[in-house]
């Protein structure tokens, strides 16, 4: 590992820490974590990306508090939110494995976004319904369609969006 990949690591962490910190409540938690996960991987690669995002979520589950609210801990992937820090990570694997597809035509970028999004969303709502089914708490499917995706829908759309803009704007100077 070099010193690049150290800097670029480092700054990956601390953006996507500073992005969960901005935290709006609700039942999940509004951040933009979604616009650093988007960020990173345009900038970086999928392959570096995932390795990122992965440092990123092994240093909240081993207690630092880096997770939104401020939180870290394993018990915060085992809470109902805690789907979603997996579909971050499906979602980077997934833009990796098509990064061929993208990486030379950013155009392309967006629309495999939407498929990776879908991905993480599918990983945090059926983890929202496990976890809340292990605490008796009833969910329909559509229900938890209401409370963990359609309220995020257009905004993780918009910060994608704007992660791929900035991102072509930064990516000559990496």
């Amino acid at each position: 590992m070099n010193l690049k990949s150290i800097c670029t690591g480092s700054f990956s962490i601390a953006l996507l820490t500073i992005c969960s910190w901005i935290t709006i409540p609700f039942t999940i938690p509004f951040t933009l974590q979604t616009f650093a996960i988007y960020l990173i991987i345009f900038l970086f690669g999928g392959k570096k990306g995932t390795i990122y995002i992965s440092c990123y979520i092994l240093g909240g589950i081993v207690g630092f508090p880096i997770f939104s609210n401020f939180q870290g801990g394993f018990p915060v992937l085992f809470g109902a939110t805690g789907g979603y820090l997996l579909g971050f990570l499906a979602s980077s694997i997934f833009l990796w494995s098509t990064e061929n597809f993208w990486s030379n035509r950013p155009q392309h970028f967006f629309g495999i976004s939407i498929l990776s999004l879908f991905l993480c969303y599918s990983f945090g709502t059926f983890w929202f319904l496990w976890i809340n089914m292990q605490n008796h708490i009833s969910f329909s499917f559509f229900q938890a369609l209401e409370l963990c995706v359609f309220p995020f829908v257009i905004l993780d759309l918009l910060k994608i969006k704007f992660a791929a803009h900035i991102g072509k704007q930064l990516k000559p100077f990496i």
